[in-house]
C-alpha cells in the first residue's frame, strides 16, 4: 500500500511537529511537509503535490479558509481537512463551500485525525459530531435570513427594464444614464448572475426571485 503524501498548515510548531513525528515511522501516512505561515501555505502544498493537507483555520498571513478559496481556484487535487481549534457555523459552512473534505477539532487524537485522513482519501467528507451541529445551526439560519440580492439597485432597475423590453438606448434615456453606461451595469449583471446575455439573465432573475 502506498503511504498517504500529507503537508501540513498549523502556526503551533510544538503541535505541527507532534503530527509530524507521530506519523514518523507510519506505513500509512508520510508527511512530505509543512508550514506555519499562511502566506506561502498554497505554493508549499502546490509543490508538495500531497494527497490531503491539513490546514489550520487561523494562520498568519492567510486564513485556512482563504488558501482553500486559493487551491479550489488553482483546481488543486489535494483534498483538504479542516483542524481547529475555534468551531464556529460560518466558518464551518464556508470552509465546506469551498470544498474542504473535513472539518474536525484539534483536540482530537492521533488515531482520529488518521482516520479522518484516510476518509476524505477514499472520497468520504469527515465531520466531527460538534462541526456536525454547528452546521446544522448555520444552514437552519441561512434558511430563515432572506436571500438578498447580489444586484445593485441600479443593476435590477436596468434588469427590470429590460425585461419589459426596453433597448440599451431606451433604458439609457428613462434613467438619464449613457448607453455605455447601461451596457456596463448589464455586463456587470452578466458576470453576476453567470449567464452569456440579456434574454438569460432576464430568465435567471426571475427564477432567482430577483424580479417580480
Amino acid at each position: 500500500m502506498t503511504p498517504i503524501r500529507l503537508f501540513i498548515a498549523d502556526d503551533h510548531p510544538v503541535y505541527r511537529e507532534g503530527l509530524k513525528s507521530h506519523w514518523t515511522s507510519s506505513e500509512v501516512i508520510t508527511v512530505v511537509g509543512s508550514t506555519g505561515d499562511g502566506s506561502q501555505a498554497v505554493d508549499a502544498i502546490l509543490a508538495a503535490t500531497p494527497d490531503v493537507a491539513i490546514v489550520d483555520l487561523r494562520l498568519p498571513g492567510a486564513s485556512g479558509l482563504e488558501i482553500l478559496e486559493q487551491l479550489s481556484e488553482l483546481h488543486c487535487e489535494a483534498r483538504v481537512l479542516v483542524l481547529t481549534a475555534y468551531v464556529d457555523s460560518a466558518s464551518v459552512y464556508r470552509a465546506l463551500a469551498l470544498g474542504a473534505g473535513g472539518f474536525i477539532e484539534k483536540a482530537a487524537s492521533f488515531d482520529e485525525i488518521t482516520a479522518a485522513v484516510e476518509s476524505i482519501v477514499a472520497g468520504e467528507t469527515v465531520i466531527a459530531p460538534v462541526v456536525s451541529k454547528a452546521l446544522a445551526a448555520e444552514i437552519r439560519n441561512r434558511a430563515l435570513e432572506p436571500q438578498k440580492s447580489p444586484l445593485t439597485d441600479r443593476e435590477t432597475a436596468i434588469l427590470r427594464l429590460a425585461a419589459d423590453g426596453l433597448s440599451g438606448p431606451q433604458i439609457a434615456r428613462e434613467l438619464g444614464i449613457s448607453v455605455p453606461t447601461v451596457k456596463t451595469h448589464l455586463a456587470h449583471v452578466y458576470t453576476k448572475l453567470d449567464v452569456p446575455d440579456r434574454a438569460s439573465a432576464v430568465a435567471q432573475a426571475f427564477r432567482r426571485g430577483l424580479l417580480e
